[in-house]
């Protein structure tokens, strides 16, 4: 348990350093008033309070109000369609079909909640239906946003790549380190099941704000201009 609040330490440590160093970034060489600025900074938020109360709950500060479980599932259903409605964005794409992406996401999150809150085939049921809103999230990424995107300049493109590439490899491990867990195929016990989703979260949630950091000349190059819409 105590290498549990390490963990969760870490992680909320690293989000919150994340998210400060993107709105200094975002408020001295882009616009906080653009979505592309002002979304990083928030689902990084969201991570590390989550994380917060991860590593406050694995103390035994917060009581058996709320499970670890629980409270990764309320981050994921807020932060990762956050993800999701920025490449979106970026990938320019009309507003239905972002806010379907959008949908998806919550559902394939909801439903994926189901799988580790219930029990007996009900649960595989849960895995079943969320792995297959998955998929459909994945046509969506590499088939419909790359479609439009396609319009876009090569530095753009480059940059949605590289931003959807990380967020498909990374999302597609999840289902496989349940699948592995205790309440699956039981080869991956409880404390390494919690290390590897907050390895993957930082990779997932930090690097795709790392992406963008280094990347700065194509991000000034799609807000200011080729986004098809006004920044929201």
């Amino acid at each position: 348990m105590a290498q549990e609040i390490v963990w969760y330490g870490a992680g909320a440590g690293t989000f919150f350093v994340s998210a400060v160093v993107f709105v200094w970034f975002a408020a001295t060489r882009g616009s906080l008033g653009s979505s592309f600025y002002y979304l990083p900074p928030i689902h990084a938020s969201v991570a590390g309070a989550a994380y917060v109360a991860m590593a406050l709950t694995a103390g035994g500060q917060l009581g058996g109000s709320v499970s670890i479980t629980t409270l990764r599932f309320a981050d994921w259903i807020i932060s990762t369609p956050i993800i999701t409605y920025y490449l979106a964005r970026l990938a320019g794409v009309d507003t239905q079909t972002r806010w379907l992406a959008v949908a998806a996401n919550v559902v394939m999150i909801g439903v994926g909640y189901g799988f580790v809150s219930i029990s007996g085939s009900l649960r595989w049921v849960a895995f079943a239906v969320s792995s297959v809103v998955f998929l459909g999230l994945l046509y969506l990424y590499v088939k419909t946003f790359a479609r439009t995107i396609n319009t876009a300049t090569a530095t753009v493109r480059s940059l949605f790549l590289s931003l959807r590439d990380l967020t498909v490899v990374t999302w597609s491990l999840y289902p496989v380190v349940y699948f592995l867990g205790p309440i699956g195929a039981g080869i991956i016990q409880t404390p390494d099941l919690n290390f590897l989703v907050a390895i993957l979260d930082t990779v997932a949630k930090v690097g795709f704000m790392s992406i963008l950091l280094v990347r700065y000349n194509s991000v000034e190059t799609f807000v200011d201009s080729w986004s098809v819409a006004p920044a929201e």
